[in-house]
């Protein structure tokens, strides 16, 4: 007789021998069906297996939270990295090997800015070119696109002039001088970084602005529209350019600059408490207004509406909305920024540690009430629609529950 012990590992032995039998069954099957699939379709098993790869890699780079574009990956030439090395996100020196090791300058190792563009025959190496943007930053004027800008500017595969004040503005100010003096403002890149430009002026000026960049950059250019308060918008806007002596009067034509904000935005010469929407200082908040205009051109999943009281609340949310918008590696974490309590505004800790200069501006509190209730009155439907449209609240329409 055989023993209990020797019984059970038989027993064991048998279960085993069935698993593998199973296993092996489900293999073979899965080979008869791929088999079948391939003679009916024509294609080779290699070609099976190649789409199925791709489909995986597709769903992987969803799963990790990367959203460029995968049909730009398969019809234009890209090397965008769809991840960084988490190091680049924490260490200074991993950040500056991943920003300017296949870059086109010499660095600032204390600010980790470009310096100096390298020699002709190194460009060419590196395989640097000066393309036009496939990112513009088109306003809203006085809506914080200073700061927007300078923070994705860090990011490693974005290539933006690093000039808080430096504004191309070519469809505005500059068309007569061609596209080869436009292409030389901006930046050399590799095919491993994209091209912002940031215009404010554009979202509503010149008219045809939308078309322009359709026609002459491309199709596919995605655009970032910064959108904030639109009454302190117009405050800001009149503490900025009414008394500036520097203001473009090309720009300013639309303008009306009176001795006071309020006699600047209402007109009474026809009615009491008459909005004076003709003046650009006005129009430039009816956001929805000039949106439409650049929605004939591009659709809505090429537009990102930037939220600056969510920027100056929390930076972070609203860069890594940018960075999940315009496909590019995740870059930005909570750590980078901080909150200076005697600045009273969000500044930078990594790469180094700094703030930027603000713009001042008029205090909401020096206004007159009545004209700032009017003004949001004025501004409510307009919001309202825009909101409705893009689906979403901004941060300032609670303002409006108060009227």
């Amino acid at each position: 007789m055989l023993r209990r012990g020797t019984v059970r590992g038989f027993r064991q032995h048998i279960r085993n021998q069935h698993k593998k039998l199973i296993t092996l069954l489900v293999f073979f099957i899965i080979y008869l069906m791929v088999t079948a699939t391939t003679l009916l379709t024509g294609n080779s098993i290699k070609d099976y297996i190649s789409v199925v790869s791709e489909q995986q890699n597709e769903d992987a780079v969803k799963r990790t939270g990367q959203t460029r574009d995968i049909n730009e990956k398969r019809g234009i030439t890209t090397e965008l990295p769809l991840y960084l090395p988490h190091r680049a996100r924490i260490d200074s020196k991993a950040y500056s090997h991943a920003k300017f090791n296949e870059w086109c300058y010499s660095a600032d190792k204390d600010t980790f800015t470009y310096d100096k563009p390298f020699t002709s025959e190194e460009l060419a190496s590196r395989g640097c070119k000066k393309r036009l943007p496939t990112v513009l930053i088109i306003g809203a004027k006085s809506c914080d696109v200073r700061t927007l800008s300078h923070f994705l500017s860090f990011h490693p595969s974005v290539a933006l002039i690093q000039n808080d004040t430096f504004e191309i503005n070519y469809f505005g100010l500059h068309r007569d001088k061609g596209y080869e003096w436009y292409r030389n403002q901006l930046l050399y890149i590799t095919n491993r970084q994209v091209v912002v430009e940031k215009s404010p002026e554009y979202l509503t000026w010149p008219h045809d602005c939308a078309q322009k960049v359709h026609d002459y950059i491309s199709p596919k250019t995605k655009i970032i529209i910064a959108l904030c308060d639109p009454v302190q918008r117009a405050v800001s806007d009149y503490y900025q350019n009414a008394f500036n002596p520097k203001a473009d009067p090309s720009i300013h034509k639309h303008y009306h600059f009176a001795s006071t904000f309020e006699q600047s935005v209402i007109d009474n010469e026809f009615h009491a408490k008459s909005v004076n929407f003709y003046n650009k200082m006005v129009d430039t908040g009816v956001y929805v207004k000039h949106i439409v205009r650049w929605m004939e051109y591009f659709p809505k999943e090429q537009i990102y509406l930037m939220d600056e009281g969510i920027l100056k609340v929390d930076p972070y949310k609203e860069l890594h909305k940018i960075e999940m918008f315009l496909g590019i590696a995740e870059y930005a974490t909570t750590d980078h920024f901080y909150f200076d309590e005697v600045k009273r505004y969000h500044c930078m800790r990594f790469p180094y540690k700094h703030c930027m200069t603000k713009i001042k501006s008029m205090a909401m509190s020096d206004i007159d009430e009545d004209v700032l209730d009017t003004l949001y009155e004025f501004y409510r439907p307009y919001d309202n629609q825009l909101s409705k449209m893009f689906d979403r609240k901004f941060s300032w329409m609670e303002k409006y529950e108060w009227l």
